[in-house]
This record gives C-alpha cells, sequence and structure tokens, in this order.
C-alpha cells in the first residue's frame, strides 16, 4: 500500500527495497524491507521482529499505518519461505559452483629511505568466491604476521571481490619475495615473485631511458631542420 502521509516530491526518490540475509544456508533467514526517502532510510519491516518499525521520526506514521493491516503485515511475514527460501534454492547452486580467478600484482612502495624500509602490496583483484588465504614469503620462509597487513575485503559489486595484502620489508639483495594466493578457482595455490633491484641496476636504468630521451631529441630536432632545407 502506499505510504499514509504525503512525501514531498520533486527531486527525490521513494524507494523499496527487500534484502535477505542467511546464516548457515537457509538455517536461519532473515527478512528486510527497507523503505528510503531521498536516500535516507526513514522506516523498515524486520522479520526477527514481525512488524514495521520507524527509523526516523519520518517513519513513525508509516510505522503505524502498515502495522495495523494484518493482512498486509501477514504477508511480509510470509517473504522469509515465499521469497527469501525460494530464491536461495533456486540461485544458489550458481553461486556456490561460480569461480572467477583473481589477479593478482605486487606493487613496491619505498618508505623512509634512511631507514631501507618497503612496503610491499600484494593487490588481489576481482576474485569469487570471497574466501581466500594470501601469505608472503621471503627466500621461501613464510613471513611472521607481525609485519603483514590485510585490508578489509571489498565487494566490487559484480559479484566479485578484492583485497591487499601489505609487508614491511627491508630487502637486501638476492633476496626473492613472494606472494601465494589461495583461492576455490585455483587447483594448487598461485605465487607471484618480486625481487628488489639493486641501486647500480636502477642507476643503469634510469641513465639508458635519459639517454633514449636525449637522443630522441636530437633526431627530431635534426629531423626538422632536414625537412626546413628541402
Amino acid at each position: 500500500p502506499p505510504p499514509p502521509h504525503n512525501l514531498p516530491a520533486e527531486h527525490f526518490v521513494y524507494q523499496w527495497a527487500s534484502e535477505c540475509l542467511y546464516h548457515n544456508g537457509t538455517e536461519r533467514v532473515r527478512f528486510l524491507d527497507r523503505i528510503a526517502f531521498g536516500r535516507q532510510e526513514f522506516v523498515r519491516f524486520d522479520s526477527d521482529r514481525g512488524e514495521f518499525e520507524a527509523v526516523t521520526t519520518l517513519g513513525e506514521p508509516d510505522a503505524r499505518y502498515w502495522n495495523s493491516q494484518k493482512d498486509f503485515l501477514e504477508r511480509r511475514r510470509s517473504e522469509v519461505d515465499a521469497f527469501c527460501r525460494s530464491n536461495w534454492a533456486s540461485d544458489w547452486p550458481f553461486a556456490s559452483s561460480r569461480r572467477v580467478q583473481p589477479k593478482v600484482k605486487i606493487a613496491p612502495s619505498s618508505s623512509d629511505s634512511s631507514s631501507h624500509n618497503t612496503l610491499l602490496i600484494c593487490n588481489v583483484a576481482r576474485f569469487w568466491p570471497a574466501e581466500i588465504e594470501i601469505k608472503w614469503f621471503r627466500n621461501g620462509k613464510e613471513e611472521d604476521e607481525s609485519r603483514v597487513f590485510t585490508t578489509d575485503l571489498i565487494r566490487n559489486g559484480d559479484w566479485t571481490f578484492q583485497m591487499a595484502v601489505m609487508l614491511e620489508a627491508q630487502p637486501e639483495r638476492g633476496d626473492v619475495y613472494a606472494c601465494q594466493v589461495e583461492h576455490a578457482s585455483f587447483p594448487e595455490p598461485i605465487t607471484v615473485q618480486w625481487e628488489p633491484q639493486s641501486d647500480s641496476a636502477r642507476s643503469k636504468m634510469w641513465t639508458g631511458v635519459l639517454g633514449l630521451v636525449t637522443g630522441l631529441v636530437f633526431f627530431i630536432a635534426g629531423l626538422s631542420l632536414y625537412v626546413k632545407s628541402q
């Protein structure tokens, strides 16, 4: 039924969203109706309570009205089975068998140069299901958990997740760091490696880049003079 009182309608959205919350499959199911106006929830139905409740003072008239409609209230209570358990039976076989392999990449981020610390970030993106195990290794030995920091699991909104696991490291020449990812989409854990570059290697790399850029500038200048002389 419509809300029992008039809401200012111009440039606002009146939204009714239903949710199903599952615990241990369908052993315990909770059904929610969330009613919002202007992006703010103001009244909801909670199957655990069995009635509507006001979230803000704006929702008090609605809650009283809908709770007085016994047939409508009983239909909302029945949605635990009619809506939630029914959808679980049809959707869960697909969801439980779906597999999306994560994309794994290591990104070093230098911190205080005086302490020679480097923050190694293992980015694990776009995977399904959510259960995943990520470990850091140095020269084949698992790193201590006190040096490992994990972000919260992030929902991408497209049935995939992402997260990052960071390691505070002091890499030395010859070290091999590895991020190991264990996930249901892989037949066995995968490993991505990272090795620190020496100062001389970095210097040579930037020298090469600078030489390439300088050569390119002279080439373009010479070509321009040649074209103008023709």
